[in-house]
């Protein structure tokens, strides 16, 4: 009848550890935090924290993301550094350059990205980040990928 076992209620956990961004949101500006990140809304600027980044099927990113294991479903054009692994889903799109201790590729992902394996001494090469820059600087609002301009639209 009585048990010493409590039982865990979800509402009364307090809050998730996981930052969202919903479809729709739009943010300029850069991310650092230390919560896993969802992005499915778009951010122009760097996103930065020491755990999981998603980047999900209406997620994108234009700047760089550093993470220690990063999931692409989305969009990135920037420099992609993962301490960890780095997933880049069949919907997943990456502009730019990947740092990554593991990487794994599916069948259908668009990647048009220099590919290096990740050294915390390792940095990128300056015609690396210029050529990063200047693919960051040509993206304007009318270049974003046409169903998440839309969505943005319509929101």
């Amino acid at each position: 009848m009585w048990t010493s076992e409590k039982k865990s209620n979800p509402a009364m956990d307090g809050p998730s550890s996981t930052s969202f961004f919903a479809p729709g949101f739009r943010m300029i500006g850069d991310i650092d935090s230390s919560n896993d990140i969802r992005v499915e809304g778009i951010i122009q600027g760097n996103l930065t924290t020491t755990k999981k980044v998603i980047i999900g099927k209406t997620g994108q990113i234009i700047g760089n993301v550093k993470a220690s294991h990063i999931s692409i479903l989305g969009e990135v054009v920037g420099e992609v550094v993962a301490t960890d692994i780095t997933i880049i889903g069949e919907t997943g799109v990456v502009h730019g350059s990947v740092l990554s201790n593991k990487i794994k590729i599916e069948t259908g992902a668009e990647v048009e990205a220099c590919i290096k394996k990740y050294s915390e001494n390792k940095e990128m090469s300056k015609t690396e980040k210029e050529d990063n820059k200047s693919k960051i600087g040509k993206l304007k609002d009318n270049n974003l990928h046409p169903q998440l301009m839309k969505e943005s639209i319509e929101n």
